[in-house]
C-alpha cells in the first residue's frame, strides 16, 4: 500500500498532467511534509523533483523566466537532500532535471556534465521505479544532443542511436511515444543550421507519433 507521501505525489503528478499547475505546486508541499514525516527522504527528494517539472510548465506557460529560476533551485534543493540521505539511487532523478534546468537557462557546460552524471548514476545505481532501458535512452538522446550543443558534432550518432535504443525498448507506450517524439524534436532544433533537410525529417517523425496518438 503507497504511503501518504506517495498518494499525494501521485495526486501531484497528475494535477500536473491535467495542467492544473497552482494545484500540482499544493499538492507538493503537502507530499513533502508527509515524506518528512515518514521519515522517506529519497521521496522528499523526489517530489521536489516534482515540483521542478511544474515550475518549469509555468515557465514554458508564461515565458517568466522567474519560475525558472525557482525551478532550476527546487532541482538543486533535491539533488543536495538526495545525496544528504546517503541513497545513491535516489539522485538520479534529481540530476535529471537539474541538468534539464541548465540547459534551459542556457548554461550548456554544466548541462553537458550534469546529464553525464545522470546516466552515469542510472547505469550505476539505478532507482528501482526507473530501472528500464527506455529510461537510460531518454537520459542518453538528452546528453548527446546537449553535447552536440556544446560543439561536439559526433554526438549526433549517440543521439540517434539512442533514440533507436528508445524505440526499440518496453517502454510504456505513452512514456514512449512522449520521448520518441521529444527526442526527434530535439535533435531537428541541434540540427536546424547544421542539417535542415536532416532535421525536416526528424520533426516529420515527431509529427507522425504526436499524429498517432491524436
Amino acid at each position: 500500500m503507497d504511503s501518504v507521501g506517495k498518494k499525494l505525489h501521485k495526486q501531484a503528478e497528475e494535477a500536473r498532467e491535467s495542467g492544473d499547475f497552482t494545484r500540482a505546486l499544493e499538492l507538493t508541499d503537502q507530499a513533502i511534509v508527509a515524506y518528512q514525516n515518514e521519515t522517506d527522504p529519497a521521496g522528499f527528494a523526489e517530489v521536489l523533483s516534482s515540483r521542478f517539472l511544474t515550475l518549469r510548465h509555468l515557465f514554458e506557460k508564461t515565458g517568466d523566466r522567474n519560475y525558472l529560476i525557482l525551478a532550476k533551485h527546487s532541482a538543486v534543493a533535491s539533488l543536495e537532500i538526495a545525496k544528504s540521505s546517503g541513497n545513491q539511487q535516489a539522485m538520479v532523478i534529481p540530476l535529471f532535471n537539474l541538468a534539464k534546468a541548465h540547459e534551459t537557462l542556457g548554461e550548456i557546460t554544466k548541462a553537458v556534465d550534469t546529464y553525464q552524471k545522470a546516466v552515469d548514476n542510472m547505469k550505476n545505481n539505478p532507482p528501482e521505479t526507473h530501472n528500464r532501458s527506455g529510461v537510460v535512452a531518454d537520459l542518453e538522446i538528452h546528453l548527446y544532443s546537449c553535447q552536440y550543443q556544446s560543439g561536439d558534432k559526433s554526438a549526433l550518432d549517440g543521439a540517434e542511436q539512442a533514440l533507436a535504443k528508445l524505440e526499440q525498448s518496453d517502454e510504456p507506450e505513452y512514456n514512449k511515444h512522449v520521448w520518441l517524439s521529444g527526442g526527434h524534436m530535439r535533435i531537428a532544433d541541434m540540427l536546424r543550421n547544421d542539417n535542415p533537410e536532416k532535421a525536416k525529417e526528424h520533426l516529420q517523425k515527431a509529427k507522425e507519433i504526436i499524429d498517432s496518438n491524436a
